[in-house]
């Protein structure tokens, strides 16, 4: 089964707080280049973008905070899913369970969507599925966008948020 979405993205990135990464996370993953700030006396913070020549998202998986591959952008090879996001319709319906997903919290400060930055409280809802190397690769889940979400991004989709409306 193979399935390719090309780029179409429901949340094209994330940001987190420096403070909240450990400092052996930016020496195992070389994260200094994602480092940037907002102004003058904001913190610092960790850009994490589909489009990026890596694509990586942090993810808490069994409790720990790690760099995992955002979904699979390119390798026409692997069997899974050529996009970075995991429909919950989709999940629900089964469509996933070939793959055995683990869900995972993507721990973020703010999204990303068409040039929409927008606060996330806690982190969003993600799967986590294993490639033929068993190599983990994170996809965020994304439900039916909000009237509110949809007016501030023009998209139809959104990701899943953790005790959070938008």
């Amino acid at each position: 089964m193979n399935f390719n979405f090309g780029l179409i993205t429901m949340c094209k990135g994330i940001s987190i707080l420096k403070a909240r990464l450990k400092q052996e996370l930016f020496e195992q993953y070389e994260l200094e280049h994602r480092i940037t700030t907002r102004g003058v006396d904001a913190q610092e913070e960790l850009h994490f973008m589909y489009t990026d020549p890596v694509v990586q998202l942090p993810v808490i998986h069994d409790g720990q905070m790690v760099i995992y591959e955002w979904g699979n952008r390119g390798n026409k090879e692997s069997k899974l899913p050529r996009t970075g996001w995991c429909r919950l319709e989709s999940l629900e319906a089964g469509k996933w369970r070939w793959l055995s997903p683990e869900k995972i919290i993507i721990p973020a400060d703010f999204g990303l969507e068409k040039s929409v930055w927008f606060q996330i409280n806690e982190g969003m809802q993600g799967v986590l599925v294993h490639d033929e190397q068993e190599r983990p690769h994170a996809y965020m889940l994304t439900r039916p966008a909000s009237h509110y979400y949809q007016t501030m991004t023009r998209h139809d989709r959104m990701p899943i948020l953790i005790e959070q409306e938008i």
